[in-house]
This record gives C-alpha cells, sequence and structure tokens, in this order.
C-alpha cells in the first residue's frame, strides 16, 4: 500500500473565508488515522529512476517516493539540495550556465509541473507523477511532526513567515519549527540568517525566496553546513500563511498554477513566452525526432 492523496492537500479544509478574513490556513489532515510510517515503509525506491526532459535529469518517482527519498537523506546525514521543476523554470536553468551548474550539483529534482508531464508523454519518456510543491512540502510537515524532525523556514516578509509559521503549528501541534526568518536580508544581515539556520540544527530547510534566487542561495550556502535538506519552495510561504491565495482547483489539478498566476498578473508576460517556447521545443525536438 502507498501513501495516496490526502484530504486537507488541495483545499484549506473548507474555511476559505475564514482565511481571507485573518490569514489563517488550517489543514486537519493531520487528524487522520493512519499509520503514515508503515505505509511509507511500504515505498519501493527500486524503480526511481531519472528521465531526461529537454536536457534536464528529473527524478521520475511518485511523490510518496519523493518524501521516503527526503527520510533517507535526513537519516544517511549530508547537505541536499531538492529542486522542483516547471517548464519555466527548465527554459532557465537551459539558457543559464550558472543555473545548470546549480541543477548539476542538486541532488533530487521534482517535476511540479504539469507541462512536465506532458513533455514526457510527447517524447516518449512518461513522467510517473506530476508532485505539486505544495502538496510535497505538507507531506514532509506531515511526516516531519510524526518522526520529529525539525524545520527551520526562510522566505516572505517577516509577518508573513510569522503567519506562515502559526498556520502550520495549529494544524500541525507537534511540529518542530525551530527558527524563522523573513527573506528580505542584505548581506550583513545574512550572516546572522545562515549562523542562526546553523546553530538551529534543522533537518530539513524551507527556501521561499523565489526562483532562481533561493536556488542560487542554496548552493551559495550548502558548504556552511552539515546536514540538511534545502527544498525551494517558491511561493508556497505566501500561500500557507494565507497572504496569497492558491489558484483554482481548476488549474491546480492540471498542474498549470503557473498558468493562472500569469493570466492574473500580466506583467509576468515574459513567463510565458519562455513557457511558450518550451512547448514549441519539446514538438519541435519530437517531429525531428521520428525523422
Amino acid at each position: 500500500m502507498m501513501p495516496g492523496p490526502h484530504p486537507g492537500e488541495h483545499c484549506y479544509s473548507g474555511r476559505e473565508e475564514g482565511q481571507m478574513k485573518d490569514n489563517t490556513v488550517y489543514y486537519d489532515s493531520y487528524k487522520e488515522e493512519r499509520d503514515l510510517i508503515l505505509e511509507y515503509n511500504q515505498v519501493d525506491l527500486n524503480d526511481a529512476k531519472i528521465t531526461n526532459i529537454m536536457g534536464i535529469g528529473i527524478d521520475n518517482m511518485t511523490r510518496a517516493q519523493a518524501v521516503v527519498r527526503v527520510m533517507e537523506m535526513i537519516k544517511s546525514g549530508g547537505v541536499f539540495h531538492i529542486i522542483t521543476f516547471n517548464p519555466y523554470k527548465i527554459q532557465r536553468f537551459k539558457g543559464n550556465a550558472d543555473l545548470r551548474l546549480i541543477s548539476g550539483t542538486a541532488d533530487m529534482h521534482l517535476a511540479s509541473g504539469g507541462g512536465i508531464q506532458w513533455a514526457g508523454k510527447v517524447l516518449k519518456t512518461p513522467i510517473r507523477e506530476r508532485i505539486p510543491t505544495l502538496s510535497f512540502i505538507m507531506d514532509i510537515v506531515r511526516i516531519a511532526e510524526i518522526k520529529e524532525f525539525s524545520i527551520f523556514l526562510v522566505g516572505g516578509k517577516p509577518e508573513i513567515v510569522e503567519r506562515a509559521f502559526f498556520n502550520i503549528k495549529k494544524s500541525f501541534p507537534k511540529i518542530r519549527i525551530v527558527g524563522r526568518h523573513g527573506g528580505y536580508f542584505n548581506d550583513e544581515r545574512e550572516k546572522s540568517v545562515i549562523e542562526a539556520m546553523r546553530k538551529s540544527e534543522a533537518n530539513i530547510v524551507f527556501v521561499g525566496l523565489g526562483f532562481p534566487k533561493e536556488d542560487r542561495w542554496i548552493h551559495k550556502i550548502r558548504g556552511e553546513f552539515k546536514n540538511a535538506v534545502f527544498i525551494g519552495v517558491g511561493g508556497c510561504i505566501d500561500i500557507i500563511s494565507g497572504e496569497i491565495k492558491k489558484a483554482p482547483a481548476f488549474f491546480m489539478g492540471r498542474g498549470i498554477d503557473w498558468f493562472y498566476r500569469i493570466i492574473s498578473k500580466p506583467w509576468r508576460i515574459g513567463r510565458f513566452i519562455r513557457v511558450l517556447f518550451f512547448f514549441i521545443s519539446v514538438i519541435g525536438r519530437r517531429i525531428f525526432s521520428r525523422k
């Protein structure tokens, strides 16, 4: 038996109205009477593999396998960097030498965007499962509460990361969040942030500085640590805090929440153009591979 979708991961427990009033976001899935440890212990990693999607090696695995891989990272010790990919990110990584270096040193690449699954299908290299970033990190929080893993939050404005901390603690009372810090800091303040993270000895660090800043920062500072799993979470801290609403279910369920963000913020048209190039490139590669 493998862990399946959890109630509460695609909605805020029916409390959307309360969220809009006071920014309280509540996940009630921690109340489920399920033996998650037993379920995860039955997950087999032997069939997890790397699949090339437009020059990026994606870890082709289920969400449950990704969570188990994180648990193994924590158990083994060391420093790890996890990147979640959508079509926009793939285009940025492909076109930037520094980002390609960062991708090459990262330890896990997850397909978070529906466009990655589509590309895998077109290129005849199917991706087993899309792993939405928000759902993935809530799975990590859920298992961290049970296993007593510790978490550090970095990202957003100070008041936003505080609300995210409050909302996570409200949903998962026993979770060990050993530190949090806003994502706006200068070079001098950065030293204090890194020192606080290091002293906390957090097992998992969620970094929400926005792409590509968060992945550049993780790559830059990872040498300062001995044991930590760094996960770039984009705007998830803003969503957990209630500051930003999730995309409607239609977009979330199809992995095109990025498209919703573009149409709701038209000044991001540059991102749409990059994504369009991704789709054109995939189709072009498929056509020429037939010749």
